[in-house]
């Protein structure tokens, strides 16, 4: 019985990751994952080393990807990479099995015999190392925030239809929802009668009615036909100024001849290696309708410094004109700063060129006021880690560019696409959604579109 159950344990947490992995093909085994860890629960107690190896297993597979870009980054010093990887991985495991701990000594100290109340406890502890996971794990790092890339409602959005329910009822009720359905099929499986059976159904209606009725049929706006990104990293590597600035007008030449209607060409977080672009108004005349052959709006990212700081920022351009920058709010763990324990000399030298980690900004969100419409710029990590919008623009549509260079084909460079497709469902926002590896438009639906076609 031993070896079943440790079986058992270790499926549930590899299946909690293989939707996640490979989200094109496996997005429905989401719902699988919790089957066999609740199953244990009818006669099993499981204790704090069971949670452990859960949490590792969860968290090593999860985390794989990031602990790579955190290997890679870390170059020659790659050995502290793979430690910084582990021990995030053991601390993670922490919190499950302390979960699994106080679940079994709440099950024990009231001495509940009854499976279903069993089964409740542990949908109970379920549902809070999700929300824990979601929205709270990275604290240790200096700032309250989750990892939003393991939320078992990510893979779903491959099929945005069964998320219809998630602008109405909230992501926490829908996480909810999503949970009674694994634990009825452990019912049914548990008893086999008609009750259980009568469980089961009422639990997959929702999502089955969500399936019938599709995606819905959404009026696409006319302003995103005008819209065309530039993902090229080439001009990223020229370190001459004005060379890259030619490139980048050479490129932006073609879009136009092959897009005539072009209005705004957007390109990703960091697409420029040149700063400070506020005091080179000369350069930025290279970009003018006289070079280009048309006036239109550019929107990128690079960075600049700025009383001594330095910042990611969003830069506006005009024909030829600077309109608007915009510092970035939110700073990437390891890719663009460190937290107070990690702030070291030695870490600063391996993870960041030159030594210079970006600063967080306190600017107001702008607004980009282009083709009649208002935008609201979101840059990379702003969009995925903010549960709510930090703006108060209503439902100003979002151009949101973001850096997935050291993602490209993997399966976190997908999840980042699925995470703004679920963004753009819970916000109730139309997104344009521009990086290295994808350029799309995504409807509040969540139905994507491509930009470049």
């Amino acid at each position: 019985m031993k070896k079943l159950y440790w079986v058992l344990l270790m499926l549930s947490a590899i299946l909690y990751a293989l939707p996640f992995l490979w989200s094109d093909q496996l997005w429905w085994s989401i719902f699988i994952f919790p089957i066999p860890l609740l199953y244990l629960t009818h006669t099993e107690d499981l204790s704090f080393i069971h949670g452990y190896v859960w949490g590792c297993i969860v968290f090593l597979l999860h985390l794989n990807g990031g602990i790579y870009v955190v290997v890679r980054l870390a170059h020659e010093s790659w050995l502290i990479g793979i430690m910084l990887g582990i021990m995030m991985v053991l601390y993670q495991a922490l919190f499950p099995a302390l979960l699994f701990l106080c679940t079994t000594i709440v099950v024990r100290f009231f001495a509940i015999q009854s499976p279903i109340l069993r089964l409740c406890m542990w949908l109970i502890a379920l549902a809070l190392f999700i929300f824990w996971t979601d929205q709270y794990c990275l604290w240790m790092f200096g700032i309250k925030e989750g990892y939003p890339l393991m939320h078992p409602l990510l893979p779903l959005a491959q099929q945005p239809c069964l998320l219809m329910l998630l602008p109405i009822v909230g992501k926490q009720v829908l996480t909810v929802l999503f949970l009674l359905v694994p634990s009825s099929c452990v019912v049914l499986l548990w008893y086999k009668n008609y009750t259980a059976l009568l469980f089961f159904v009422c639990t997959t209606i929702p999502w089955l009615l969500c399936w019938c009725v599709g995606a819905t049929q959404i009026k696409q706006p006319v302003w995103y036909k005008h819209i065309k990104s530039l993902p090229c990293m080439a001009h990223s590597t020229v370190d001459n100024p004005i060379v890259t600035i030619k490139i980048i007008a050479h490129q932006l030449k073609k879009i136009i001849e092959q897009y005539p209607h072009t209005t705004v060409i957007v390109m990703p977080e960091s697409a420029l290696n040149v700063t400070d672009f506020e005091s080179k108004p000369a350069l930025l005349q290279l970009w003018n309708e006289h070079c280009l052959g048309k006036a239109v709006h550019l929107i990128f990212g690079t960075c600049r410094w700025k009383e001594d700081n330095y910042y990611n920022s969003l830069h506006w351009v005009y024909n030829g004109v600077l309109q608007e920058c915009f510092d970035k709010k939110h700073a990437m763990l390891i890719t663009e700063r460190l937290s107070e324990w990690m702030n070291s000399d030695c870490m600063r030298t391996i993870y960041f060129k030159n030594g210079l980690s970006i600063t967080r900004s306190c600017n107001d969100r702008i607004q980009l006021s282009i083709l009649d419409t208002i935008f609201v710029p979101y840059i990379c990590s702003e969009l995925f880690f903010n549960e709510l919008p930090d703006d108060n623009y209503g439902r100003a549509p979002i151009i949101a560019i973001v850096n997935d260079t050291l993602l490209l084909d993997s399966y976190i460079q997908k999840l980042l696409v699925l995470l703004a497709r679920l963004r753009a469902m819970q916000w109730q926002r139309d997104v344009v959604y521009v990086s290295y590896g994808r350029s799309v438009f995504i409807d509040i639906s969540g139905v994507v579109t491509e930009i470049n076609e």
